[in-house]
């Protein structure tokens, strides 16, 4: 565990090494702010014109509670926002080991494959932290207008933490595999892209297959998160693919050890 850490300090570290930790923060929180005004925007407006339809008619067909619908729609977008983000965290984590030529001395190292990629999840996972942190004053802004949840932001986050886990972890595992930086993140790309909207297939098809499909889906059980529902099938679900992803991609590195000697 020691090793683990050591390295996933190592890896926290040599994201901000390169521009790209600016550039994926900025980018984040930049779309992260844009979403959360004009969603917020929206909602006001529709409560004004409920306010305004009540004073005239009587009544209103808008029953808007704007601090929760402003919650639901932020977070549905924050999953898109790291759909765009995360792989390019991802692409270089062990692709660029191979680069550098780094990986052979790791490999030769004490340190075991498990603790290499326990270690670059850590690390990138750590970064994710910092990610989610420009996110925040967000929250504690639309506190002061309004009444909201606090077990909603809470499950949410909890969401984004187990979404951004499990692609993190599938996104190492497609590292491992690819000697090009480009061909890593278009690869994680195309795979989070499948897992992320399947489920869409199967809501245009409505065949006996829906169900079977949706539990593929990363959306379908990130849903269940943004409106405050914790189900044990859907935090295992998660789980499962970081599980998953990170012995594939200790598989993927023994592989290698394997070929070299």
């Amino acid at each position: 565990m020691r090793h683990a850490l050591a390295i996933a300090r190592r890896e926290l570290r040599s994201y901000f090494v390169s521009p790209i930790a600016y550039v994926v923060v900025t980018i984040f929180a930049f779309l992260s702010g844009a979403f959360f005004s004009n969603i917020l925007v929206y909602y006001v407006k529709q409560s004004t014109l409920a306010d305004r339809q009540i004073e005239l008619v009587g009544r209103s067909d808008l029953q808007l509670d704007v601090p929760t619908m402003v919650l639901g729609e932020f977070f549905k977008n924050e999953a898109f926002i790291l759909l765009l983000v995360l792989p390019l965290l991802t692409m270089g984590l062990i692709t660029d080991e191979r680069r550098k030529g780094t990986l052979e001395l790791l490999l030769t190292s004490p340190v075991r494959p498990g603790e290499l990629v326990a270690g670059k999840f850590l690390g990138a996972m750590a970064f994710f932290g910092v990610l989610l942190a420009p996110t925040v004053p967000l929250h504690v802004f639309l506190a002061r207008g309004g009444a909201w949840e606090p077990g909603l932001v809470l499950a949410s986050y909890a969401g984004l933490v187990a979404l951004g886990g499990a692609q993190i972890a599938l996104g190492l595992f497609i590292s491992s595999l690819c000697e090009n930086i480009l061909i890593s993140a278009f690869g994680t790309y195309g795979l989070l892209l499948i897992l992320n909207f399947v489920d869409t297939s199967a809501t245009l098809a409505r065949s006996i297959w829906v169900d079977f499909i949706n539990f593929f889906s990363f959306d379908f059980h990130y849903l269940n998160f943004t409106r405050g529902v914790l189900s044990v099938s859907d935090v295992v679900y998660f789980a499962t693919y970081i599980t998953l992803g990170l012995f594939l991609t200790q598989r993927s590195i023994e592989g290698t050890r394997f070929k070299r000697s």
